[in-house]
């Protein structure tokens, strides 16, 4: 092509980008790296044409996700979403439910339960019979690892009120069957699909595990190789879903250590086949069968689907060179001897659990995880951030109590006005700010917003630096974003997964505790902070007797009780404390918990507030994003592209989805509190 046409080319991206940016009121900042820039305009334009063909999956027995691939109603989705233990005969019903909420019968065709691939055909055409919006499917093969994708779905199954919500992050690792993203899904979302960038079904959603880097998608590769039989309604496999440990069997051989999706040999055990055939400590695993490995659960399976004594080629990564190796596979069921160059102490634990898995688990679930060079979050993509978290680098800060951290705060005002996640600061004995500059300040407490959880701290200062709040453009879905670290610096990448909305607690009243039977009445077992029970003086072991006169003798009668009433009414309860009786006025909360955790690690009571917010829901305005911050990192500002806060960044409920207040909302609560704080300083 001549060189007159790339500098045209050239040009009319230029242009492009330019006229984006006008039209979305300057979405980005001058500097703003080319590179981020065209993700926005590439993510907005594929976001567009295909959030209508992601759709909600139910056999009646349980919900998942599609998409929608064919005009004329083809469907693809996991196996697991319309695999019921019950269900077995063929063409079976399900019920497909599109973006805007018609729903429309299906029937399931094929099932490669090895992949966990499905495919079912729409019954009917629309009424108009235009035929259906529908995702271009494409390759997973001709995907890298580290380009960019985005996930989308309905965790915890359909819901009119809210769109399927929209995640972004890279390729970490592709297989054969199995593509591995940092996308992170939740339950729900699986048969879901996985986005390249130009809009393109490089995946489904499959499986995930606790750590927010495993999100195991369904190459789009199995459809196409077996298209024909899934269409003529063939089933075959079954679907895995752990570790069957053939690799470290007499079937195999090895013992492997992985490094961001990549196996290579620990130790070779003896007289195995592994052993025979050579492979050596230090090699890394390639292929199998000429077949990619994209992780552990990918192996296993690839191996399981293997016979006794087949021979098979083993590629392999040694010194640098690629080479091939042919391996007989041995029997599963065979006495190994099982050995650790590196440490004999663990010679016993190999087969029953994997210590540097184990290690591995512990080190990701911290704050301070090291990051995959292919992540969102590596070090390069970081840093394409650097001017739009440059104009706010002095506007995040630190609260720590005791030298502790509590949560990030947001300077608001040059004169010392600051706003954090109240909830956080719970306890706190003598909470101090400390600018990324290393300054300290003690920390006033003005006034509480319960509703936003938003508190408004002020420090003896004028010089501070405040955000750039941006109240005058609503964020949209696809706007990409990022959160800054307690130095001002870009913490991590995310994007607008819902718009603004009001949560579903924001209207249910809340008494904010945790209450078993007895023999008096309902006794607290934990008072939540920022609840109604906590800011009125009620604790743990109080047995609460009656509401407004209404007795109370268990658990679900004071919920009820609780549930006839708005968030700010005012009720009486009568308590019994170390056998005295008490009576107190209470206002009540929206509730602010999670309902909808659905991973033990968010729920779990022993790690309560460490991997999720306490106070994680009932916002009266809120914005979905999907940044797998933690509690302690939440009270910072949420910015754009263009150097302006969206937000302050409150909570994180579960596995995904975060929340952020956004920025108009925080204005308005803002000049409320400062009124609140004069009014309580001149009663």
């Amino acid at each position: 092509m001549s060189n007159s046409f790339w500098r045209f080319r050239c040009l009319s991206i230029a242009a492009l980008l330019a006229s984006i940016a006008m039209s979305s009121g300057e979405i980005v900042a001058a500097g703003v790296p080319d590179e981020l820039q065209q993700r926005q305009v590439q993510l907005s334009t594929a976001l567009k044409n295909v959030r209508a063909a992601v759709v909600g999956v139910s056999d009646g027995m349980g919900v998942g996700s599609g998409v929608i691939v064919s005009a004329d109603g083809i469907v693809l989705t996991a196996s697991h979403v319309v695999t019921s233990p019950n269900r077995r005969s063929r063409n079976e019903p399900a019920t497909i439910t599109m973006a805007d909420g018609r729903e429309f019968a299906a029937t399931v065709l094929g099932k490669d339960r090895d992949s966990d691939a499905a495919v079912l055909r729409i019954n009917e055409l629309p009424g108009d019979k235009s035929g259906f919006p529908f995702a271009e499917m494409g390759r997973t093969s001709e995907s890298k690892v580290g380009e960019y994708c985005f996930a989308m779905g309905h965790p915890g199954g359909y819901r009119r009120e809210r769109e399927a919500p929209l995640r972004v992050g890279r390729v970490l690792s592709i297989g054969n069957r199995t593509l591995v993203s940092d996308c992170a899904i939740l339950l729900g979302d699986s048969g879901g699909p996985l986005f390249d960038m130009n809009g393109k079904v490089i995946g489904i959603h499959s499986m995930i595990t606790s750590l927010i880097i495993e999100n195991r998608h369904v190459s789009i590769d199995s459809f196409h190789r077996d298209w024909d039989r899934l269409l003529a309604g063939d089933r075959w496999g079954h679907l895995r879903s752990t570790d069957n440990d053939l690799v470290e069997s007499g079937f195999f051989g090895v013992h492997l250590k992985w490094q961001d999706f990549v196996p290579e040999v620990a130790s070779v055990l003896p007289n195995t086949p592994a052993d025979k055939a050579g492979l050596k400590k230090g090699d890394i695993l390639l292929t199998l069968e000429h077949r990619k490995i994209a992780d552990r659960l990918d192996l296993s399976t690839t191996l399981d689907l293997l016979e006794e004594e087949q021979t098979i080629d083993v590629g392999i990564l040694r010194d640098g060179n690629e080479t091939t190796i042919a391996l007989v596979t041995g029997d599963d069921a065979a006495d190994v001897e099982r050995i650790d160059d590196e440490d004999a102490l663990q010679r016993e634990a190999h087969h029953a659990e994997d210590p540097d898995r184990e290690q591995e688990i512990m080190d990701q679930l911290s704050e301070n995880r090291k990051i995959g060079s292919f992540e969102k979050r590596s070090a390069h993509e970081m840093s394409l951030f650097s001017e739009a978290v440059k104009p706010n680098q002095n506007s995040v800060v630190s609260i720590r109590d005791g030298g502790l951290l509590m949560c990030l705060g947001t300077v608001i005002s040059s004169d010392g006005y600051i706003l954090t996640k109240a909830s956080e600061l719970h306890g706190a004995i003598d909470p101090e700010v400390i600018l990324p500059s290393g300054r300290r300040f003690k920390a006033q407490e003005l006034a509480t917003d319960y509703a936003f959880d938003l508190m408004l701290l002020k420090v003896q200062a004028t010089d501070l630096q405040p955000v750039s709040l941006e109240v005058q453009r609503t964020s949209d879905v696809g706007d990409l974003a990022v959160l800054q670290d307690s130095k001002g610096a870009a913490l991590m990448p995310t994007v607008i997964s819902v718009k603004a909305h009001s949560m579903e607690g924001a209207k249910k009243a809340f008494m904010g505790i945790r209450m078993e039977e007895d023999s008096n009445g309902v006794r607290i077992l934990h008072v939540l902070p920022g609840g109604a029970a906590q800011r009125n003086g009620m604790k743990q072991g109080d047995v609460i007797m009656s509401l407004n006169s209404r007795a109370v003798d268990h658990p679900t009668t004071l919920a009820q009780a609780i549930g006839a009433f708005k968030p700010g009414d005012k009720i009486s309860v009568r308590f019994m404390r170390e056998d005295k009786i008490r009576t107190i006025d209470i206002l009540l909360t929206s509730k602010f918990v999670n309902e909808d955790t659905m991973l033990p690690l968010y729920r779990d009571q022993q790690f309560e507030g460490q991997f999720a917010s306490t106070h994680a829901g009932g916002f009266p305005k809120v914005l979905q994003i999907d940044a797998d911050v933690y509690p302690r990192q939440v009270g910072g500002p949420l910015l754009g592209l263009n150097g302006k806060a969206l937000g302050i960044v409150i909570a994180r409920a579960d596995r995904f989805p975060a929340f952020a207040i956004p920025a108009d909302a925080v204005a308005t609560v803002f000049e409320q509190l400062k009124i609140e704080a004069k009014n309580n300083a001149n009663p």
